[in-house]
């Protein structure tokens, strides 16, 4: 137990990330939580990727030549292989010398080759997620940050509470502020080894790829053009295109894949790139917490289409640049923070943990102003700056992912200007002052009209998508469950709040 002089400090410095970062934090863990739901998603809003659950994946070469016989593909591309989550590959590539960069979902076996950035999640919350939509190098040092600051407010909140893990089990009922404490600090408690796995691991994936672009702006002098010059991997080579299918995927690919599968048959292909005459087939070895394509961590072989034959295997246990067995623990990270292991069960586990981690910062700033309403005497219900702020961002949660689902699943797409100019109003809503007498029910209604959209999505999809699946795949029951609990829960709020307004009327007529 620390003593009384070192707690005060610990509390204060757990004060201050707390009021100066929380909606950093907050939206760290939040997108992160919509970035684990992803893989549900994608299957809701595409009925052909909800067929394909439960049917045999196609090979890479059946999903390479399915690209080729469709677009310009040119002989420089990545394709990254199916998970137990995705029943897809993910091709990487360019469809004409200057095009951009392509990302395409892509499963013949059900005639799905769509874009991958199309759906919600990777358009504006994975971006979000990774670097707060700010150029790389800064928005990654920000939430990389934010995660280094996760672990900083469970360091303090622990040695705050040194005798939360005496009373782990123990519960108190006495009133509105302990009640409230006493389940912050339990869950808090029992959320420590997430919250530190999360907190860790995103930080230093964050800070460590901010470390290169800033690097380079600092060697560089300040010039942005010549730091993008230094971190530029683009020869001075035109891409030469594709001519034909049997030019993109020659009968030596195949030859290259079953090589590779014969000489390491613990593992699995994990990602595939071809750069003009190479290709680079990269494997991960069964029952290893590795990431394909992400550092160290898995095989790596070069292979010559040529001829078909192996040239170069390396593993990144041996050591080298980027190698050892440091190299393993920092590739392992990836899938422990992205939950890219197990099955759906784990993306569960996951969000459901995120969830009670964003309950523990809400809880949270609940608690440091009840207490400082208390200490300087003012209505506790009084609503401050911090206050407007963190329930126009709750409100946030509850808006944007019911107009990104809706918007994506009638338009395939995502309208920005909607999404902006609601989630503008709602900011307003809470921020001005003069709005205070109407907000209550204003809320209530609004709470209820949320309710039925929420309830109405499964609706909705069934309306659009009548061929489509709903029992067996997995993904659709998850999402149209989801939305199906959100509508509950949100109906009895609303029903809560009206029971608390009349018992305050009573009492108030009495």
């Amino acid at each position: 137990m620390p003593s009384q002089s070192t707690s005060a400090r610990l509390l204060s410095i757990h004060r201050l990330i707390s009021l100066v970062f929380c909606l950093l934090i907050s939206w760290s863990l939040w997108t992160g939580l919509l970035a684990f739901y992803a893989d549900f998603v994608r299957p809701w809003m595409m009925p052909g990727l909800a067929e394909a659950a439960g049917r045999p994946i196609p090979t890479a070469v059946e999903a390479l030549r399915a690209v080729a016989s469709r677009h310009a593909v040119g002989l420089d591309w990545t394709m990254m292989a199916p998970t137990p989550l995705r029943d897809f590959f993910i091709f990487s590539g360019r469809f004409g010398e200057g095009a951009p960069l392509t990302n395409l979902i892509v499963n013949p076996a059900v005639d799905v080759m769509a874009q991958w950035n199309s759906v919600l999640t990777d358009s504006l919350f994975r971006r979000i997620h990774t670097d707060l939509l700010l150029p790389k190098p800064y928005g990654r040092f920000l939430m990389g940050l934010a995660g280094i600051l996760i672990v900083l407010l469970v360091g303090t909140g622990l040695f705050i509470h040194g005798k939360v893990i005496v009373e782990a089990w123990s519960w108190r009922r006495r009133s509105r502020l302990i009640d409230l404490s006493d389940a912050h600090k339990r869950f808090g408690f029992w959320l420590i080894p997430y919250l530190f796995l999360m907190g860790l691991s995103g930080g230093i994936l964050g800070l460590k790829v901010a470390s290169q672009p800033l690097d380079a702006l600092l060697q560089a002098g300040g010039s942005p053009k010549a730091a993008r010059a230094l971190l530029s991997d683009d020869g001075d080579e035109a891409m030469v295109p594709g001519r034909s299918v049997t030019a993109i995927v020659p009968d030596s690919l195949s030859l290259c894949l079953d090589r590779f599968a014969e000489g390491f048959p613990d593992s699995r292909i994990g990602r595939l790139q071809r750069q003009g005459d190479r290709l680079m087939v990269e494997g991960i070895p069964r029952g290893r917490l590795t990431w394909a394509g992400e550092g160290a961590g898995s095989l790596r072989a070069y292979c010559s289409l040529a001829d078909a034959t192996i040239a170069t295997v390396r593993d990144s246990r041996d050591g080298g640049q980027g190698g050892g067995w440091g190299g393993v623990v920092e590739s392992a990270l990836r899938p422990l923070h992205y939950a890219r292991f197990g099955g759906a069960g784990t993306v569960l586990v996951y969000c459901l943990l995120g969830v009670l981690c964003l309950w523990i910062v809400d809880s949270g700033m609940k608690l440091l102003w009840l207490r400082s309403a208390k200490d300087e005497g003012r209505p506790q219900d009084r609503l401050t700056l911090s206050r407007r702020l963190f329930y126009a961002n709750n409100a946030l949660y509850l808006l944007v992912p019911l107009l990104l689902l809706a918007d994506n699943l009638m338009t395939g797409a995502t309208h920005g200007g909607v999404v902006l100019a609601a989630s503008g109003a709602a900011v307003l809503f809470y921020l001005l002052p003069w709005l205070d007498r109407s907000r209550p029910v204003v809320e209530r209604a609004a709470l209820l009209v949320l309710a039925l959209a929420y309830a109405g999505l499964p609706l909705l999809r069934l309306a659009l998508h009548p061929a489509a699946p709903w029992l067996g795949a997995t993904a659709v029951m998850v999402v149209d469950a989801t939305a199906l609990l959100t509508a509950g829960w949100l109906t009895a709020v609303a029903l809560s709040r009206q029971r608390q307004e009349r018992a305050v009327s009573r009492e108030e007529a009495a």
